[in-house]
This record gives structure tokens, sequence and C-alpha cells, in this order.
């Protein structure tokens, strides 16, 4: 996990100072400076994020209520018997 915090840390910085030599070396901001600065949240996110999305497990005990849901289908109202009128086009 420190790992994890460490890379993210100077991932960031090191989008940020990416753009910082874009800038220098062109003058201006270029869709490249931006680009760099557009990534840094992403860093930021690897580097506070507690866990990431693809190391949570779900308990294998755990009961799924799907199956329940599946079979309670109802039928739809007629829209005709409910008062509604039917467009025509």
């Amino acid at each position: 996990m420190r790992a994890r915090v460490l890379c993210g840390w100077l991932l960031a910085l090191s989008f940020i100072l990416m753009s910082g030599k874009s800038f220098i070396e062109n003058g201006e901001l270029t869709t490249e400076s931006w680009g760099f600065l557009l990534l840094t949240p992403l860093a930021f996110a690897l580097a506070l994020s507690p866990s990431m999305p693809w190391e949570t497990t779900v308990p294998e005990n755990q009961d799924w209520e799907d199956e329940e849901e599946a079979e309670s289908v109802t039928k739809v109202p007629n829209p005709e018997e409910s008062g509604f009128d039917v467009p025509v086009l």
C-alpha cells in the first residue's frame, strides 16, 4: 500500500513538472501542457484512495436475492384501461 501511495505522489509530481517543462519550452500553454495537468487528478486519486476497485472482494457466503426478484415480474396494465390516450402517429 505504501508503494502505491508513493507511486501516486511521484506520478502526480512528475505530471506537474512535465507540464511546467512543456510550458517553459514552448512559451505558451499548449494541449500537451494541459494534457499533463488533466492527468494529475488521476495520480492524486491513486495516491489518496484507501483501496483500488479491483482489490475489493465479495464475501463468498453472501446470499444474493436477485433470483427472487427475477421471479416476481408483473404484467404492465393496459394504458387504455387506465384512462390514457394512445397516440396516433
